[in-house]
């Protein structure tokens, strides 16, 4: 028997929908508490992470300084040109802020890895924390939860899976140090994270693509664009003319698609046959 294998998919989405790559970069914050007669100081990320050390998680009242973000990098899809904001340009913190609200608010689809339980939620903590409402609605295709729900690599990372994938890769490490350095003033610290963070939007943005075939229950791109029959995963709008055989469910048959575009499966709404007038009894 000949395996005839399809050639990888690598075109672009065909919709006109904003759909926002997006990813952050934060610096830990600054703990000193007093333990056994001794004080104690230096980073952390959450409350808990010196627990080996003293035991037990820092209390609220010891933290100086608590974590935060400092910059993001975002693309829009089909755009070549990756924007950056950071809270040493222009305005500070605030504006930084205001500038990622202004992107979500403009987009309807968020693209991210680990953006659902990371980036997305720091990100709105810093508009609660600004007491700004939040923007419009918006949709997040999470690459992280995609690899670990729908594959099985060994890693999951953005830099392991980009390698593994055979796409673009992470153009460096983070580097608290430079993070600090940035924020400081150190301009060249401030040209390396920023070609960090948007080199992560390049790599997130390809790993989306080839885990776009695997991506289960993503947000309809053909409804954003008013198409009658299209596919859900890329809006390619031409899939009803590529159908290839049946799909079946336990007890219904219908047309089965599979996008020219993407590589996603689809099947009609209409059903062919049902199994619903025979039942066995046992």
């Amino acid at each position: 028997m000949t395996l005839t294998v399809k050639p990888r998919i690598t075109k672009k989405t065909i919709q006109s929908v904003n759909v926002l790559t997006f990813d952050i970069e934060r610096i830990p914050g600054h703990a000193k508490i007093k333990h056994r007669g001794l004080t104690i100081e230096g980073e952390f990320w959450d409350l808990g992470g010196w627990k080996h050390t003293i035991g037990r998680r820092i209390h609220a009242d010891d933290v100086v300084s608590w974590p935060r973000t400092i910059c993001a990098a975002g693309r829009w899809y089909g755009q070549s040109k990756v924007m950056f904001a950071a809270e040493w340009q222009e305005g500070g913190h605030e504006q930084f802020m205001r500038t990622m609200w202004e992107w979500f608010d403009s987009a309807a689809l968020i693209i991210g890895h680990n953006a659902a339980a990371f980036d997305v939620k720091h990100v709105r903590s810093g508009w609660a924390e600004y007491g700004w409402v939040q923007p419009s609605p918006w949709a997040v295709v999470d690459t992280l939860k995609v690899a670990r729900s729908e594959l099985n690599f060994e890693s999951n990372t953005l830099d392991a899976l980009a390698k593994r994938l055979g796409v673009s890769a992470k153009t460096d490490k983070y580097s608290a140090d430079v993070a600090q350095a940035a924020v400081n003033g150190d301009e060249k610290a401030q040209r390396k994270i920023a070609r960090y963070n948007e080199g992560d939007i390049r790599a997130t943005e390809a790993v989306y693509d080839r885990l776009r075939p695997f991506i289960k229950n993503h947000p309809h791109l053909s409804m954003h664009n008013g198409e009658i029959w299209g596919c859900p995963n890329c809006g390619n709008p031409d899939v009803s003319t590529n159908r290839k055989g049946d799909a079946y469910t336990h007890v219904q048959r219908y047309a089965a698609y599979q996008c020219d575009n993407c590589g996603h499966w689809i099947r009609s709404t209409k059903k062919l046959q049902d199994a619903t007038h025979t039942r066995t009894y046992r």
